[in-house]
């Protein structure tokens, strides 16, 4: 079967939403030389489901450094080396002046804090805060109850962010102050709870693609809602070594998502720039439909006035609340 045929089926599979493991292990073949028909293949199941839409958002990172878990990759972390501002909890004045910055430009907003988890003074807090901003808001605060995940529910939290990062296997290699099983618990309180549920990982910290499928069929299983991809910007001070991976390999991995989940949103997140470079147009292309813009929690990213004139420039709309 050549590569056109194989695209075809791709497709096909894909829009009725029967993609399998031997689908994504077809992708995962895919010869270099052939990836621009299996973009086509991803770029078509995208605009299938979304249009020329995109959803971009902007993230606060209201609390920043001094996080006692030791994951490998994170500048955060008190169990690396990393050179970053720790800071306290943002004021509500503080977290709803970023809420209308990012509304002005059409961004779907989220707060982020680093730690394990805020205490529940401080979810209260951030909840009242939130609902100031009118509802419709995004946040990322670590392993929460059920109680408290109500309480952003009710304040106007409409989707929840909590990264698996990799596979069940590969994460014990970069983490061991909790667990895997944690992880995915909580990701099932967010959906009991009534969000949308933000999850996805990093890639380029030394993973396999059979690490890359696992999380994916794990997500899969899961069914999330949002799947952000994060692509390693190696902070100096950090566990980890900067990425082997060129541009093409990690655009193929946004197929990879695409296909496992057609119909659901992809965002090209932290990294993109210092790992796609020239190219980051064409994570489009390779099926992506949403991405973060502006800075991200500790390293700089692209300004929103750049990411606007590049979708711009590509026919695309942002759909973003």
């Amino acid at each position: 079967m050549g590569a056109f045929e194989k695209a075809q089926r791709l497709y096909e599979r894909a829009i009725q939403k029967k993609t399998n493991e031997e689908d994504l292990d077809l992708v995962i073949g895919w010869k270099e030389e052939e990836l621009s028909v299996l973009f086509s293949c991803a770029d078509l199941v995208r605009r299938h489901f979304f249009g020329n839409t995109v959803n971009p958002c902007a993230i606060m990172n209201i609390k920043s450094g001094g996080c006692p878990e030791d994951c490998a990759f994170c500048s955060q972390s008190t169990h690396n080396k990393a050179n970053i501002t720790v800071t306290r909890l943002s004021s509500r004045e503080e977290i709803i002046k970023r809420f209308k910055v990012a509304r002005k430009h059409n961004l779907s907003f989220g707060v982020v804090s680093s730690g394990r988890r805020l205490s529940y003074k401080e979810v209260k807090y951030v909840a009242e805060a939130l609902r100031e901003c009118g509802g419709g808001v995004h946040a990322s605060l670590g392993i929460l109850s059920k109680e408290e995940f109500a309480l952003l529910r009710e304040a106007g939290v409409v989707c929840y962010n909590h990264n698996l990062e990799t596979s069940r296997e590969y994460f014990k290699k970069i983490v061991t102050t909790h667990s895997y099983e944690e992880r995915v618990e909580t990701v099932k309180r967010v959906k009991q709870a009534g969000m949308d549920v933000c999850c996805g990982g990093i890639f380029g910290m030394g993973e396999t693609w059979e690490d890359r499928k696992w999380l994916c069929l794990e997500l899969k299983r899961l069914d999330v809602d949002v799947i952000p991809l994060n692509f390693l910007n190696a902070v100096p001070g950090t566990r980890v070594s900067r990425p082997a991976e060129s541009p093409l390999e990690f655009l193929k991995i946004v197929t990879v998502f695409r296909i496992a989940h057609p119909d659901k949103t992809i965002k090209v997140c932290g990294g993109r720039e210092v790992n796609l470079g020239r190219m980051q147009n064409l994570m489009f292309y390779a099926g992506a439909n949403g991405y973060i813009s502006g800075d991200y929690l500790t390293t700089k990213g692209d300004s929103i006035d750049s990411d606007d004139a590049m979708i711009r420039a590509l026919g695309l709309e942002k759909t973003a609340f």
